[in-house]
């Protein structure tokens, strides 16, 4: 990565179970500049982001007990009712079929990405859709 952090100033709740893959993209992201909230389940994840108000949250779909769809539902829900501006949601999962990306897009994500997720796009990608967001405020 070059010495310009594309993601600073950038709160940004990562929900994933696998505390290895947790641990890198945690390390991905801050070296990029963003406060990360990592976490191993839906549940948390809801309540960090209900908490925090992040600029993205980055899911995968397969978590235990409640996956990744209640976690955007819930999400949502919370930010229509309270009149809040979405948060960029990002849909990470090792299902490479387009009905998974489909449900994800429907469900509230606005982005679906499979792993392993490369470096350097999932970077971009949350900086160009959270510098997206917060020019249409």
């Amino acid at each position: 990565m070059n010495a310009v952090h594309k993601l600073d100033r950038t709160t940004i709740v990562l929900v994933e179970d696998d505390p290895h893959s947790r641990a890198s993209l945690t390390s991905l992201l801050e070296a990029e500049g963003a406060h990360v909230v990592a976490v191993e389940d839906a549940e948390t994840g809801v309540e960090a982001a209900l908490n925090l108000h992040p600029d993205a949250v980055v899911c995968d779909l397969d978590l235990p007990a409640m996956d990744g769809f209640y976690l955007i539902q819930r999400l949502r829900d919370y930010e229509i009712r309270g009149d809040r501006a979405p948060a960029v949601a990002v849909a990470l999962t090792g299902h490479t079929d387009e009905s998974w990306r489909l449900r994800s897009i429907g469900e509230g994500f606005q982005h679906f990405m499979t792993k392993p997720a490369r470096p350097e796009e999932l970077v971009a990608l949350l900086s160009d859709a959270i510098d997206d967001a917060r020019q249409s405020l």
